[in-house]
């Protein structure tokens, strides 16, 4: 499959009085209509009591994204013969699925305040799911460039889980144990805190988990979580949907709470600068997580834990408490049972309802190892594996 999609969004103020406008017609004719209808609309809009204006130019911005010519012109017959790999990997005795995606951006941010902002980016995504009789595994890759997909490893991780899960005991209760969260788990915690919480809407409308704690340690000692879209491995743009230069921004710092996402309108209204998290909606958000290492290699978490449960992936999350960070789910695609610091044997799949904070104040191990592992919103997180203590299953599935 092959789409292209262009889109214009204009946005016109007379004092206070705003009005937005989109549109796809990229010529000039079409922009220029667009952009007297967003005007001719604003004219008669109602007030905007909270308009901050718009940020005014010009910015520098602090680092550049690689543009891969290969990735954006991957053709369907590269990706089905890379996906190939992957069915021809499997076998016959898995159901073998797979999705290759790659994408190429143009994205231009200017305004009459002296704005001036583009740049070109690539990105290549690789998901591998094998599904046998009764047991399943998955992996995932994400790269600027698609040649640097490890397509391979990706499959023969996968392949892994679903072999050394087959025939999966259900013997083993719900309750409270140690686990080991490999990177999909912790991505996905990662992603919900920056949704519940790491927005500065959130926090002066009070709804922000952060809100009255500012300050004060939320999470174990060792844990860090910075939104920074220079670091490579986030695939993350210099500048947000309005043109502001994307900072690094410390959000967690060793467990002690220290900030969270602005745009301009959320700057304005606490007398400071935007942090360039403006991603076309009201609500600002950080998109680009990294969480950060540890000292623990990986088979050191499992090595380390006499009686735990793995849980590879979390599946079908959702939020159950905002204010306190407790979201429930489903293990999914590998969840073992670890005993005496090996993997013992494969289980059936755990219901689980935990707050977030909770499990990163219980976190006993980090691993040295991180990666990239995408998430809602176009976001994602770079995270290590983690061990944690007290961690809440509340029910069981047959499968």
């Amino acid at each position: 499959n092959f789409e292209r999609n262009a889109l214009v969004s204009v946005r016109a103020a007379y004092g206070k009085m705003v009005a937005k406008v989109t549109g796809n017609d990229l010529s000039k004719d079409g922009i220029r209509d667009l952009v007297a209808k967003a005007c001719q609309m604003a004219k008669v809009a109602p007030a905007d009591v909270d308009f901050p204006g718009f940020p005014k130019g010009p910015f520098t911005y602090p680092f550049k994204v690689e543009y891969y010519e290969d990735t954006a012109c991957l053709t369907p017959d590269a990706r089905a013969k890379t996906l190939l790999k992957i069915f021809e990997i499997g076998g016959n005795s898995y159901k073998a699925a797979g999705v290759l995606a790659n994408s190429a951006i143009t994205f231009v941010v200017v305004n009459s305040h002296n704005v001036r902002a583009g740049c070109n980016a690539t990105s290549a995504k690789l998901t591998v799911l094998y599904t046998g009789e009764n047991s399943s595994g998955y992996s995932e890759d994400q790269k600027r460039d698609f040649s640097a997909l490890d397509v391979e490893g990706c499959a023969i991780k996968a392949l892994a889980k679903a072999e050394a899960s087959r025939n999966p005991d259900s013997s083993v209760p719900s309750g409270t144990y140690t686990v080991v969260l490999e990177e999909e788990c912790v991505a996905t915690m990662m992603n919900f805190l920056s949704w519940l919480g790491f927005s500065a809407k959130d926090y002066q409308d009070k709804e922000s988990f952060l809100y009255g704690r500012m300050g004060q340690r939320v999470t174990g000692e060792n844990i860090t979580i910075v939104d920074d879209a220079s670091d490579e491995r986030t695939l993350g743009l210099p500048f947000d949907f309005e043109g502001v230069p994307k900072k690094k921004l410390v959000l967690i710092e060793n467990g002690v709470a220290k900030g969270y996402a602005h745009n301009y309108r959320t700057a304005k209204k606490e007398g400071v600068e935007s942090t360039g998290h403006h991603i076309g909606i009201e609500t600002p958000l950080p998109l680009n997580l990294v969480m950060s290492a540890g000292d623990a290699e990986d088979d050191e978490l499992i090595a380390s834990t006499d009686y735990g449960i793995l849980v590879s992936r979390f599946h079908y999350t959702n939020v159950v408490n905002p204010k306190e960070t407790v979201i429930t789910g489903m293990t999914r695609d590998g969840t073992f049972l670890i005993e005496n610091g090996k993997i013992s044997k494969g289980l059936t799949n755990f219901r689980f309802t935990q707050n977030i904070l909770k499990a990163l104040e219980d976190c006993v191990a980090i691993s040295k190892s991180q990666r990239l592992s995408s998430s809602f919103f176009g976001g994602g997180a770079v995270v290590p594996k983690i061990k944690v203590k007290n961690f809440n299953f509340t029910g069981k599935t047959e499968f």
